[in-house]
C-alpha cells in the first residue's frame, strides 16, 4: 500500500510540475505581433450568449484598432456611409492582457488576449458587476 501511495504521490508531483510554465514563457504576448491594424470580424455578447458575425464593410459596420509601437491605439468605428469616428487612446501590454487608458472617460479597460497570431487577435473583456464576458475577434489588415 505504501508503494502505491508513493507512486501516486510522485505521479501527481510530476503532473503538477509539467503543467507549470516558466515566467515569461507562454503567458507573455509578443508585442511585435500586436502592432498593426486589426479589423473586427465578430463579437460575442456574453450577456445574451450570442455571436454577431455582421462586421465589416459588407455589413456597413467597420471597427478597426491600430496598435502602434509607441503605446497608442487608434480606434476607428464607421457605421453605414457616415464619417468614421476616431479615438486615440493609450495602452500597455501586461502579460496576456492589454490595458487601455481612456483619456476622455478617465477609466481603464482590461482585455485578455485569448489568441494572438500573425493574422488573428481574439480578446475577452469582463463587465464588473455584470457577471458576463464579451469577446471580440479581429483579423490583421496591415
Amino acid at each position: 500500500m505504501k508503494r502505491i501511495f508513493t507512486c501516486l504521490l510522485f505521479g501527481l508531483v510530476a503532473l503538477a510540475w509539467s503543467g507549470c510554465s516558466k515566467d515569461g514563457e507562454e503567458n507573455t504576448i509578443d508585442l511585435t505581433q500586436l502592432v498593426g491594424t486589426w479589423e473586427m470580424t465578430r463579437m460575442y455578447d456574453g450577456e445574451d450568449g450570442t455571436w454577431d458575425n455582421e462586421y465589416g464593410a459588407e455589413y456597413g459596420f467597420v471597427v478597426t484598432l491600430e496598435f502602434r509601437e509607441d503605446g497608442t491605439c487608434v480606434i476607428t468605428r464607421q457605421v453605414g456611409g457616415n464619417s468614421p469616428s476616431v479615438r486615440y487612446e493609450t495602452y500597455v501590454v501586461e502579460s496576456n492582457t492589454i490595458v487601455f487608458s481612456y483619456s476622455a472617460l478617465g477609466q481603464q479597460e482590461v482585455w485578455r488576449i485569448e489568441k494572438l497570431t500573425a493574422t488573428e487577435l481574439n480578446v475577452a473583456f469582463d463587465y464588473p458587476g455584470g457577471n458576463y464576458t464579451d469577446r471580440a475577434c479581429y483579423k490583421r489588415i496591415s
